[in-house]
């Protein structure tokens, strides 16, 4: 984590873990390397090379989600800070999805 970052990489995965559980299996963020230069949604550059995230939004890829790592911290942050009762929901719905692969490699083994 670099003095500008807002949370560690570690951090990040974990709240995207959380947001992801609250949307579609087809619609999850994702963490990518440009393969060229973008502008996120809040007109923030990404490099080529630069790791970025994004939100599928079904049909042609220029409709999806760009956010840069600076702008998902942000984003981040503007989300789970107030403390909303949603993430303890995220939580729940995380472990199910959990319990629910567990029970099916079980029952494969058998």
């Amino acid at each position: 984590m670099d003095e500008t970052s807002l949370y560690s990489e570690n951090e990040i995965s974990a709240k995207i873990r959380k947001l992801n559980a609250c949307y579609q299996p087809d619609f999850q963020w994702q963490d990518r390397r440009a393969q060229k230069d973008h502008i996120d949604l809040f007109d923030k550059k990404i490099n080529e090379g630069e790791h970025y995230f994004r939100l599928s939004m079904g049909g042609h890829y220029s409709n999806d989600l760009k956010l840069s790592k600076n702008s998902m911290e942000r984003f981040l942050f503007a989300v789970f800070t107030p403390g909303p009762g949603w993430e303890d929901h995220a939580k729940k719905i995380i472990n199910k999805r959990m319990e629910k692969a567990r029970a099916i490699i079980n029952s494969l083994r058998s």
